[in-house]
């Protein structure tokens, strides 16, 4: 009983930790692809966004860019009326998009250098699928020596 507890802990931490916003978590996950913020991110790493209250200058945040229409990863260089002025570490020029504060996803919690290639390999139909089987079988199995529910009542009575 106390393994199934602690295991029902850690499942739990686990998704307040990591489950994104669209399964009722709040860390939001976004793969590099460009050159923006070099040499501190490059394409393919993955990188992990939280909810940040209060975005200050130095920050590197994920806003949803109106012009790319994608999440877009920047330094904040400055904070003018309520709306952010951004910048990419390896850019000459700050963005076009000004965010305000409900259009930036959260601040960068980490990042998993060539972490973006793991999740590619998720998008591959067949990679997905013996993923679900391990998982299915590794689950399916009994502990070797552990008695079956009907074994357990019999030797109660």
């Amino acid at each position: 009983m106390a393994t199934l507890a602690l295991t029902v802990a850690l499942l739990g931490s686990a998704w307040l930790l990591f489950a994104p916003p669209q399964l009722g978590g709040s860390t939001s996950f976004v793969v590099i692809d460009g050159t923006s913020m070099l040499p501190s991110l490059q394409g393919s790493d993955l990188v992990a966004l939280r909810p940040t209250s209060s975005p200050k200058i130095g920050d590197v945040v994920g806003y949803h860019s109106v012009l790319l229409d994608r999440v877009v990863l920047h330094r904040i260089t400055g904070i003018e009326g309520g709306r952010y002025i951004l910048k990419g570490d390896n850019n000459s020029f700050i963005d076009p998009d000004l965010p305000t504060r409900s259009e930036i996803v959260g601040q960068v919690w980490f990042h998993v250098p060539s972490g973006g290639h793991v999740i590619a390999w998720f998008h591959v139909p067949w990679v997905l699928a013996a993923v679900a089987a391990l998982f299915v079988l590794l689950i399916g199995f009994d502990r070797p020596g552990s008695r079956s529910r009907r074994e357990r009542e019999g030797a109660c009575l």
